[in-house]
């Protein structure tokens, strides 16, 4: 997602308020004899955290658009069809298509606010499932241990907000707490299927990292490594996109690793009797340009600089 924001509002008037979260939000109305009220929205298209400032009581009833997953200072009692709470107790999620009624008083209520596609395309990923359909069983976390494991994720979230302009940083926060919202928050659908699919995953990506790491000095593919591991291309990729971090596909880590490698060697080797071309070639790179841009982009400097040092 390219495209990013980060906006503010402070308003004490009705109408200002209303036609603010009917701009951000779509179906709101909000009833209130006044409205003291702020919000703090960063983030983009697919995800955002939102901070709103209800320095007054009022009423206000949303049909939700997306997926939210709300808490709060003391002050925000909620219900939905038969559901009911307060969001400084318990967590809840929100989601499309659904009717909130929120009465906030004096409260800040703070948001993790996700696209219904994106969210989907992201628990596809995870579970190996490309049928999945994002719906939740209920609005509360499946056990207190969740619940502050949510928390917690968000807490961390909120301390990365001054930063969220680097799409790396954003797409960083939103992994965390998707994640974190897909466990937290009972999904219809067989949970142990999809606690299957996601351990199959990690076991996959754990031992082809194991693999490419043993074998980067070799002129290996990627259609080795998925043999080595027992999957097809494809499931390797899968298991990438769903579990590496700095890395999201084999061919990626796998050049990280080559790098990683000849840095090792660079630092331990002897420049009188080493050169940056020999090191490379050890390492899969045939041309000693390309291994130096790489090495570039990872450490900052060249590796002559690192092998004369």
């Amino acid at each position: 997602m390219n495209d990013f924001f980060d906006t503010r509002v402070r308003t004490a008037d009705v109408a200002d308020t209303q036609a603010w979260l009917q701009a951000q939000y779509g179906h709101v109305d909000v009833q209130a004899d006044d409205a003291s009220f702020g919000e703090h929205a960063i983030g983009d298209g697919g995800f955002s955290l939102r901070h709103l400032d209800w320095d007054c009581r009022a009423e206000v009833i949303y049909e939700a658009d997306r997926f939210f997953v709300a808490t709060s200072t003391p002050g925000y009692a909620w219900s939905i069809g038969s559901d009911a709470g307060e969001y400084s107790v318990e967590p809840g999620i929100v989601q499309p298509g659904q009717e909130l009624i929120g009465r906030p008083s004096s409260t800040r209520l703070h948001l993790a606010a996700f696209d219904a596609d994106r969210l989907t395309e992201t628990a596809r990923t995870i579970y190996g499932d490309e049928t999945l359909c994002v719906r939740f069983q209920g609005t509360a976390p499946v056990s207190r241990r969740m619940r502050e494991y949510w928390l917690a994720t968000l807490r961390w979230s909120l301390t990365q907000a001054p930063m969220m302009a680097e799409p790396l940083v954003r797409a960083h926060v939103y992994r965390s707490l998707a994640s974190a919202t897909l466990e937290t928050f009972a999904l219809v659908g067989d949970p142990r299927e999809r606690r299957a699919s996601a351990i199959e995953q990690a076991s996959i990506y754990a031992s082809a990292t194991a693999w490419l790491d043993d074998h980067a000095s070799l002129p290996i593919t990627i259609d080795d490594a998925a043999g080595a591991v027992g999957t097809s291309r494809e499931g390797l990729r899968r298991a990438f996109a769903a579990n590496g971090h700095l890395t999201r596909t084999p061919e990626t880590y796998l050049a990280a690793a080559r790098v990683s490698a000849a840095h090792a060697d660079l630092i331990a080797a002897d420049p009188a009797a080493t050169s940056v071309a020999q090191v490379a070639a050890r390492w899969g790179f045939a041309a000693p340009g390309r291994f130096v841009q790489a090495y570039r982009d990872a450490y900052g400097v060249d590796p002559q600089t690192t092998l004369d040092r």
